[in-house]
């Protein structure tokens, strides 16, 4: 089974239902292994050579290890998902309302980019739009429909350009990852080559996922839990950011514009699985241990965000273990 996490859209929640249903051998998170990065330095292909890592990663795990696997989650899950030939691969993601998840892309750089190592794309791609002096509406305005866009990019690889395209139906460029590599696809707000990716991903999630969406929570996890068989069933607690209703407003009106001009693709998929969870009822809230101790609080983070730990016994750790009322 694999987690395909887009970027901004709940992945890291969804990580706490993976961790509480399955044990700590049984999960694999991508991006703790580092194989990505050393895959792709220096490369020519770097779609290609992610695939040839998982490959050999996945091929590399003693036999024992290997059937114990039973989810590998993160980032890079596409890339994963051709990587495994003894078996047959199930996927789950979530999807967002794009122009929610442009926004939350947007200051997720800006807050994380001066931390993070210049080799990260993010830091590379912030470093490009301050020295042009752009904001997020010039990214559109700029690239946007633009017919030579790399000509406008022509310091950023392709990492780093994929980092600045997927404000343009991100969703959709990472959902098709490895097979349409973000050059593949145009900036565009229309068109051949955008209208067929869009055809392509409606169909491969048909075919091979089962989907949730963001604003349907609750409802997308009640969904996981019927196809996996999961036992342990709540809708985890997620810290949004004091500062999102502040920062949202600082977007305005144009750039919303655009951004909704250039993630139409994205918005047909996003309503098409939220209306499909519709009558879907809700699952319970995670029981609040804050109240019950900081020991409690910090068990309990370990367990369901680290994987590396269980609850303990006696009532509250009984009460975690169950996941909550469902």
């Amino acid at each position: 089974m694999v987690q395909t996490h887009i970027p901004q859209t709940g992945g890291t929640a969804l990580r706490q239902l993976v961790n509480a249903n399955y044990e700590h051998d049984e999960v694999v998170h991508t991006e703790r292994l580092g194989v990505g990065p050393a895959a792709v330095l220096g490369s020519v292909d770097p779609a290609s050579a992610l695939v040839r890592a998982w490959r050999e990663y996945y091929g590399s795990l003693p036999a024992a290890e290997r059937s114990r696997l039973r989810c590998v989650c993160g980032h890079q899950a596409p890339f994963v998902i051709d990587a495994v030939t003894d078996r047959p691969v199930r996927a789950f993601t979530m999807l967002r309302d794009p122009v929610d998840r442009v926004i939350s892309s947007y200051f997720f750089m800006l807050q994380h980019a001066d931390r993070l190592p210049p080799s990260n794309p993010a830091v590379r791609v912030l470093a490009a739009m301050r020295q042009r002096g752009w904001g997020l509406g010039d990214v559109y305005r700029e690239l946007g429909g633009a017919g030579d866009y790399r000509s406008k990019l022509r310091e950023l690889d392709e990492p780093a350009r994929a980092q600045l395209l997927a404000f343009f139906n991100g969703q959709i460029r990472h959902l098709l990852l490895p097979a349409v590599t973000p050059d593949d696809v145009p900036p565009d707000a229309d068109g051949e080559v955008l209208r067929d990716c869009r055809d392509k991903a409606f169909a491969m999630l048909s075919k091979r996922y089962v989907v949730g969406t963001q604003d349907r929570f609750s409802q997308s996890v009640r969904l996981f839990a019927d196809s996996f068989g999961w036992r342990r069933v709540f809708e985890p607690r997620v810290n949004v950011g004091r500062l999102r209703g502040r920062r949202e407003a600082e977007i305005d009106q144009e750039t919303l514009s655009l951004i909704r001009r250039y993630n139409r693709a994205d918005a047909e998929l996003h309503a098409h699985y939220s209306e499909r969870l519709r009558a879907l009822p809700p699952v319970g809230r995670l029981t609040d241990l804050r109240a019950r101790g900081r020991r409690s609080a910090s068990r309990m983070r370990a367990w369901l965000e680290l994987g590396t730990a269980r609850p303990g016994r006696g009532r509250a750790g009984e009460r975690a273990a169950r996941g909550g009322a469902v």
